[in-house]
């Protein structure tokens, strides 16, 4: 059974580690401001818009890879919270109460 679990777990590493490889490519790409900006035959500065697109694309692609390969680290984070009150409870109670019983509350 632990063999088992250890030839389980070696992809999982492998993966995970592939994950973390394509988050130091990001850093990398993302602090790489060499070509972010060009001079033109005036002397004038400008911004390379197409090469800062490239970079994002690149970035967005080894993000997406990052989160199939670790979804729990690189993965997007979905929180859920209720904020209806014990109103759709109230409701439910008092549908429920059996018929003739009526104590003067009124449904919320």
């Amino acid at each position: 059974m632990a063999r088992s679990a250890r030839r389980v777990s070696r992809p999982i590493r492998a993966r995970e580690a592939q994950a973390d490889a394509l988050a130091e490519e990001m850093l990398e790409i993302a602090d790489d401001g060499r070509n972010d900006t060009y001079e033109d035959e005036n002397g004038h500065q400008h911004v390379n818009t197409d090469h800062i697109q490239r970079s994002r694309l690149r970035i967005d692609a080894r993000k997406w890879l990052a989160s199939k390969m670790a979804p729990k680290k690189y993965g997007d984070r979905v929180e859920q919270a209720h904020s209806g009150g014990d109103k759709p409870i109230g409701i439910v109670n008092w549908i429920l109460k059996p018929l003739g019983e009526d104590d003067g509350d009124q449904h919320q």
